[in-house]
This record gives C-alpha cells, structure tokens and sequence, in this order.
C-alpha cells in the first residue's frame, strides 16, 4: 500500500465505500478550509460602479462628505458663475421686465443648484412651463432619457414615493438637458468626481488606518506578571497573591508611583514598534484628488518642473471655465427666449454677465490689446473679440449713446479742440457741441476752455506771441512757436481760425 493510500484509509477507516485509492481532503489541512468570505471585507474592489446612477449616487455622496471634492466643485463654481446673474438690455423696459421675471423665478438660484448637477452627477435636467410661472431644476436620478441619432426623443420621470412602473412622459419642449464631457449620441454625461473616485477610497482607506493607530497608541495593552523565575527560586502566584496586586494596582495614584515586590513588574504592548507612516501618503492622494478633479498640480503643491507648465496648466482652467460659462448661457438662453419671442423682442437684444471670479490678471493682456490697436495692428472689432465683447452689440450702444459732449470729458474736449485748431471746424460748431452758450464772445470762450486748452495748444496760437520774432510779451523771453502754452494763454483769433 502506498503512502496516500495509507493516509486515505486512516482518515476514514469505517467508510468501506471509500476506495483505497481516493483522494479525500485532509482534515488538517485548515488553509484550505478556509471561509472564503473571512477576508472579503479587505477585497480592493472596483470603486468605480457600471451604471451611471450609482456613479451619479457615489459622486454626490462625496460631494457632501469629502472636503476636498466639495470645495473644488464649488471653486469651479464660483470662477465661472459667481454669485449673481446681471441682465442687460438696450431697451430699459425690456431690461426691466426681465429683471422682474429673473427676481420671480430666482434664476440665479436655480442656475446654481443646474451648474452644481452638471458637475457632480455629469447630468443636469431642467422643467418650465409655457407661461413660465414655474421653472424648476429636476434630480437626474428621476429621469431617465432615450437618444436617437444623438437626438433627446424621450424623457421619462418616476415621482418621488411611486412604484419603479409609474414613469410620467415628459414634454420635449419643456425640457432642458445638458451633459458633461460627453458626446451627443451618449444618453448620460460624465461626472467631474468619477476620475478621483479610486484616490478617494485610497484616502478613506488612509483615514481608517491612521483611525486604528490612533486608537491603538490611545490605548496601548499592558500585562501585569507576577511570579516567575528568580534565579534558582520560582514563585508560583496563588488567587490571593494575584487578588492582593490587582487591588494595590487599582487603589495606585496614577500622578505618584507605587512600591510593588520584585516579583510584579509590567509589560506594555501597542507602542514599541515602528506604524504605518500615512501623513506622506494621504498628501499625495488629496493632490491626485484634486488633479482628478481638473484643478493644476502645480497651483496646488507648488511643484512642477517651470513657470511655462504652469502658466499652461493655468490656460486649461481657464478654458474650462469658459467651458462652463457655455452651458451656464445655455440654460439662460433656453429660458429667456421664448420669453422673449412671445413679447416680440429680439433675441439679441439681452445680454447675460456674471459676476465671476478670474484666477489670473487679464490687465497686461488687455494693455496689450490696447497698444497694438492704438499702433493700427489690430482693428476695432477684432479689439472687442478680444475681450470677450459682440462689437455688433457694442456699434448699437455706441449709436443709442447720447451725441452731446460734456464740457467734463476730457477725451472728447482734446480731440474737438484739435479740430478746431486745425480748422477742421468751426469754433461756433465746438461750442454747440459743447452746449456753451452762443453769445460768448472770442475772449468769454477763451476763459470758458482755459483748462481744457493748457497743454494743447501752442504759443503761435497764442496773442501774447510774437510770430515774427518769437518773443512772449507774459515771459519776455524768446519761445518757440509749438512750445505747450501756458496758464497765461489768450487766444489769437487769426490763429485760431476765427
């Protein structure tokens, strides 16, 4: 008989069924006994689910429970939206009537809870009714949507406290959905938090370990032994012996020390050996968090290899801001329009602002802009795209602008005393422009724009010069004839054209 044989049969002798050359699991082997499910709760599962409402759920829970995702989906909120919708118009009475609606329907409140949606669950689903009496932010997770060719062909929403059967058929009209970082032919967007979901557990994971060290320093193990060997004698502690420490132990005062025999002493386990260091490693999973969630590596450590990667990654904020400002005009549009159609306005005859925040100083570049359209490099519109401004819109406030000019703008002032100074025009024509009166005289019009002409005009243009010997009868001294004028300025009617 062989050796697994042999083992067979004393196993389970009384089992004559059992052939002699069976293979029949030991009953010492434990390891392979094992419960499977005993270390199923240490398993690193997927923390990413297939079905876009549990990563809808997911997201949202981590939203209102982790710091980090929070606050970074309510910077992304605050850079591109701000706190507050402004509506502007050309037409005041239209301006006001849609400031009215906006109060009525709280669009700046609605369009928060639409933004915070479209980030966090990657969907965002808005109702209005015809009349606009109510328009209301729906939960994604009570919709459900079919696509056809990248077209919405039907929307479909389960009430709150109904069967799962009890679905209600939505209005295409009045029905609003937008998708993040999706394309059109998907049926669901995309959430902001699904790329940080597995630091996120990683973090959580961190967090229940430090917990476990914590409470494992907090309240370290100690054993009190009494007895033992002591050289050739062994003290062998009876009830009593072990009754009489545990009593002078408990009776202790633990701010002095206590006198015990020779044979008591104290062992204290849990703070001894060396743990798990996870301060290291929860900073770098908080920094892959928030790289997850679009935000720059190098704005959140400071680190990165030079000033063009971060300037860089600042840029591809930015443009995701703008990214966001799209759909938050969308939405707008979506809502105003038919508004505005019913009450036969033009659509572009409102505009939307927001009150956002800008992470970098667009001063320099704007100065730029500006330099390069006063050298004739760039045109005027070309200037306003630029800056973000519809030069169509800007030529129509232009034109709706008063055509008066206050005697205060020191612009338009310069610019018409150049005018008339080159005879371009009239002085009658500068002082209606100026609504100065037509009764003043040469010198009552000279006192008039003293201030405005110091500066800006010249000594030839001035009756206390002489042009043929370039003397000043106020300095008695020789001047050129395109020297500044001075504070003494009389105005030479011949040299100005009168």
């Amino acid at each position: 008989m062989n050796a697994t044989s042999a083992q067979t049969e004393s196993i389970d002798p009384n089992n004559a069924a059992t052939p002699s050359n069976a293979t029949t699991p030991s009953n010492l082997a434990t390891v392979a006994t094992l419960a499977p499910s005993a270390f199923s709760s240490l398993n690193a599962d997927d923390p990413i689910p297939a079905n876009w409402e549990d990563r809808a759920q997911k997201a949202w829970s981590y939203y209102l429970e982790e710091p980090l995702v929070s606050n970074a989906i309510n910077a992304w909120h605050t850079f591109s939206i701000g706190e507050e919708i402004r509506l502007s118009s050309d037409d005041d009475g239209l301006k006001e009537q849609a400031e009215e609606l906006a109060d009525r329907l709280d669009i700046s409140g609605w369009l928060k809870d639409m933004i915070l949606q479209l980030l966090i669950k990657g969907d965002a689903f808005a109702f209005k009714q015809p009349d606009l009496s109510d328009l209301t932010a729906v939960n994604p997770l009570s919709i459900r949507v079919k696509y056809h060719q990248g077209r919405l062909i039907k929307v479909e929403q389960r009430p709150e406290n109904q069967f799962e059967h009890d679905w209600l058929s939505l209005p295409l009209h009045q029905v609003c959905h937008l998708k993040w970082n999706a394309p059109s032919f998907s049926p669901r967007g995309n959430s902001m938090v699904l790329p940080a979901f597995r630091d996120i557990d990683i973090l959580r994971d961190y967090r229940r370990a430090e917990q476990a060290i914590a409470k494992r320093w907090a309240t370290p193990l100690r054993l009190i032994k009494v007895g033992g060997a002591f050289g050739p004698k062994i003290i062998m502690p009876d009830q009593t012996m072990l009754e009489s420490v545990r009593d002078m132990i408990n009776r202790m005062d633990m701010k002095s020390g206590l006198v015990v025999p020779y044979y008591v002493s104290v062992e204290t386990h849990g703070t001894e050996s060396h743990v798990l260091n996870t301060e290291a490693k929860v900073h770098e999973t908080k920094e892959d968090i928030m790289v997850a969630l679009g935000m720059s590596r190098s704005l959140i450590s400071g680190d990165g290899p030079n000033f063009a990667t971060a300037s860089i990654s600042l840029q591809k904020m930015l443009i995701m801001i703008k990214e966001i400002k799209k759909s938050a005009k969308k939405m707008l549009r979506w809502v105003f329009d038919d508004w505005l159609d019913a009450n036969g306005y033009d659509r572009r005859s409102l505009q939307y602002h927001f009150n956002d925040l800008d992470p970098t100083d667009a001063i320099d570049f704007k100065r730029i802009l500006l330099e390069l359209y006063d050298r004739n490099l760039i045109s005027r519109k070309s200037l306003q795209l630029k800056m973000d401004l519809d030069p169509d819109r800007e030529k129509t406030n232009q034109a709706n602008e008063a055509k008066d000019i206050s005697i205060s703008d020191d612009r338009e002032v310069k610019n018409l005393l150049a005018a008339v100074a080159s005879g371009i025009i009239s002085p009658e024509t500068a002082r209606n422009l100026l609504n100065l009166k037509d009764s003043l005289d040469p010198g009552e019009w000279t006192e008039a724009l003293k201030e405005k002409t110091m500066g800006q005009l010249h000594c030839d243009q001035c009756a206390h010069f002489n042009g043929d010997t370039n003397h000043c009868g106020i300095h008695d001294a020789e001047r050129a004839f395109d020297e500044p004028s001075c504070r003494f300025f009389e105005a030479n009617p011949a040299a100005l054209h009168v």
